[in-house]
C-alpha cells in the first residue's frame, strides 16, 4: 500500500488532467493515474498510417457496439483525448443548461434544467480559456452562444484563401461567420494540414498534458503514473477506501491510498470503473443515456486544390442555426469546418475501393463542414461489462436525432455549392458509429438520487469522497462540443475539493 494522497485522480483527460492541474497548484497532494502509455515516439506524430489506420494513439481495448467487436476512436495515451482532439472550446449556449425548454416530454423532466446553470460555471469558463490558451474572433460574430465578457485574449491568424470563400458563402446564405475558437497558440503554430485525429509535433495545440499535466508536475509536485489500470475502487459504507491498480508492466496489484478520489476516463471509461467496483446507484441510470453528437456532415468537391493538403484550414464555423430557424423550429448547434485527415483515411472509409491516387486526388480538393446535433439522452443507449470484463457500447440514434441531422445536412450542402463546390455529399451521424467524439452522459449529476448518479457537485449520492469529472456528468449534450465545459466543470469541482481539504 502506497502513502496516502489528499486525491487520485483516474485519467488524464480534459477532465481529469484539469482537476490534476487545480488541486496540485491549491497544495493538495495529487497523484494521477492513466491506464494507457505517454505517448513520445515522434516520428509518428504526423504519420496518417500509424495514427488514423493502425490507431496507436486509441484505445486499444475491443468494445462491442451493439453487438460487434470495434476499435474505437477515443483518446488511450497520456491527455485523452485532448491529445488527439481539433481543439474547438467554445462555450454552449445559456439555454442548453435548461434543455426543458427546447424538448419537453421528449427527454425526462428530471434533466429539463441542470442542477448548475450557466452563470455559475461563466467563470470557471474564464480559468478554462486561459489555461488552454484559447484564441477565438470577435464575440459579436458568434450568435446564440456564450463568450468571454470582455472578449477573446489570444488572437486568431487570418483566413487561408479557400476559407476566404467559405466565410463568403455562409454571409451570402444570410448567416455570421468566426473564426472558430481554438486552444492552440497560433505564435507558434506550424499550421500543419494534419491536425484534429493526430498529436501535434510543437505542442501548440493545448492538451492536458502540454497546459495541464506537465506544468502541474514541474511546479507544483503533482504526481503522475501511466499504464496504470485501476481494477477497482474498495468501496463501503459511503466511502472509498483505497484503489486497486493494475501495474501493465509488471502484472502486478499496486493498492493507493487517499482522501478524495476523482474519475475521469471517460463516458465509457468511468463507467466500467464504477460497474466493476460495485458502487451504488439508486438510480439505476449509471451507464445509460450514453451521447454522442448525432453530426451531419458535408464534403464539397472544387475543380482546383483548395490547400487542404498543404495547410491547416480549420478555421470556420457559424450558430446561426443554433436554435433552428423559423421555418424549422428544432434546436441544433453550432457548425465547423475540419479539414480531411488524410487520403489513406480518406480511402480507408470509403464505400467502394480508391485507387491510392484518386483518394489523393480527392484529399487535396475536399473540404468538409460538420454540423452538431444535440442528440437526447435515452436510457437504452447504454454501457454494459459482462463476463471476464467484456465492455459493450448499445447505441441508436433517436428518429427525432436524424431528422434534425438530415436537415442540417441540407443546409452545409447548400453552403458548399454556393462557395464554388462542383460536387457535394451529405452524410448523418448515424452513418457511423466508430468516431465516437464528443461522449457524454452515462453519470449525470442531479440534486435527485432516485434520477442521477451525482450530485450537483459530482460526487457520487450515498458515498462522502467519489466524484466524476468527464463528460459522464452531463444530463445533455449540448450544442457545442463538451470539451471547454468539461474543464470549466472540473474546476468547479476543484474549489469543492479545494475547500473540503485545504
Amino acid at each position: 500500500m502506497s502513502e496516502e494522497h489528499d486525491a487520485i485522480v483516474i485519467g488524464s483527460g480534459m477532465g481529469g488532467g484539469t482537476i490534476a492541474h487545480a488541486l496540485a497548484r491549491s497544495g493538495l497532494k495529487t497523484f494521477l493515474l492513466e491506464r494507457g502509455p505517454r505517448y513520445e515516439d515522434r516520428e509518428a506524430f504526423q504519420d496518417e498510417w500509424r495514427m488514423l489506420i493502425r490507431m496507436e494513439p486509441y484505445e486499444n481495448r475491443s468494445i462491442h457496439v451493439n453487438g460487434t467487436p470495434k476499435k474505437l476512436y477515443i483518446g488511450g495515451v497520456l491527455g485523452g483525448g485532448t491529445s488527439l482532439y481539433g481543439a474547438a472550446l467554445l462555450r454552449p449556449s445559456r439555454d442548453d443548461f435548461t434543455p426543458g425548454k427546447f424538448y419537453g416530454d421528449k427527454i425526462p423532466k428530471a434533466t429539463w434544467e441542470w442542477p448548475v446553470l450557466y452563470d455559475e460555471l461563466a467563470p470557471y469558463y474564464d480559468q478554462a480559456e486561459e489555461l488552454y490558451h484559447v484564441a477565438g474572433d470577435d464575440p459579436e460574430k458568434m450568435l446564440f452562444v456564450q463568450t468571454p465578457e470582455n472578449g477573446y485574449k489570444y488572437s486568431t491568424p487570418f483566413f487561408e484563401p479557400i476559407n476566404r470563400g467559405i466565410a463568403k458563402a455562409i454571409r451570402d446564405s444570410g448567416y455570421s461567420s468566426f473564426h472558430l475558437p481554438l486552444g492552440i497558440d497560433f505564435s507558434r503554430c506550424l499550421r500543419c494540414p494534419t491536425c484534429p485525429g493526430y498529436i501535434c509535433p510543437n505542442a501548440s495545440r493545448a492538451s492536458s498534458v502540454n497546459r495541464a499535466i506537465d506544468p502541474a508536475v514541474k511546479e507544483f509536485g503533482l504526481q503522475v503514473q501511466c499504464g496504470r489500470e485501476v481494477v477497482r475502487l474498495d468501496h463501503s459504507n459511503g466511502h472509498v477506501k483505497s484503489i486497486q491498480v493494475l501495474n501493465n508492466e509488471t502484472g502486478k496489484i499496486e493498492e493507493h491510498v487517499a482522501k478524495r478520489y476523482i474519475v475521469s476516463a471517460g463516458a465509457i471509461g468511468s463507467t466500467v470503473i464504477l460497474k466493476k467496483s460495485a458502487i451504488p446507484d439508486k438510480s439505476g441510470q449509471l451507464g445509460r443515456n450514453y451521447m454522442y453528437h448525432a453530426g451531419a456532415i458535408a464534403v464539397g468537391l472544387f475543380r482546383k486544390p483548395v490547400g487542404t493538403a498543404d495547410t491547416f484550414i480549420k478555421q470556420v464555423g457559424f450558430t446561426d442555426l443554433y436554435f433552428g430557424t423559423m421555418d424549422f423550429s428544432h434546436k441544433l448547434g453550432y457548425v465547423q469546418e475540419l479539414p480531411v485527415p488524410g487520403p489513406l483515411a480518406l480511402a480507408d472509409n470509403a464505400p467502394m475501393p480508391v485507387p491510392g491516387s484518386f483518394a489523393q486526388y480527392l484529399y487535396e480538393r475536399a473540404v468538409p463542414l460538420t454540423g452538431t446535433v444535440e442528440d437526447l439522452p435515452h436510457p437504452s443507449n447504454r454501457i454494459e461489462v459482462g463476463t471476464g470484463g467484456v465492455i459493450s457500447l448499445h447505441h441508436k440514434f433517436l428518429p427525432y436525432d436524424t431528422f434534425r441531422s438530415k436537415f442540417f445536412v441540407g443546409k452545409l450542402k447548400k453552403i458548399l455549392y454556393r462557395a464554388g463546390a462542383v460536387f457535394v455529399i451529405g452524410a448523418t451521424g448515424d452513418q457511423d458509429d466508430t468516431h465516437t467524439a464528443h461522449q457524454v452522459g452515462t453519470a449525470r449529476f442531479g440534486d435527485d438520487p432516485n434520477t442521477s448518479v451525482l450530485d450537483p457537485e459530482c460526487r457520487v449520492h450515498g458515498s462522502d469522497n467519489l466524484f466524476v469529472v468527464d463528460g459522464s456528468f452531463m444530463p445533455t449534450s449540448l450544442g457545442v462540443g463538451p470539451a471547454l465545459t468539461i474543464a470549466a466543470n472540473a474546476l468547479r469541482v476543484a474549489d469543492v475539493i479545494i475547500g473540503e481539504l485545504g
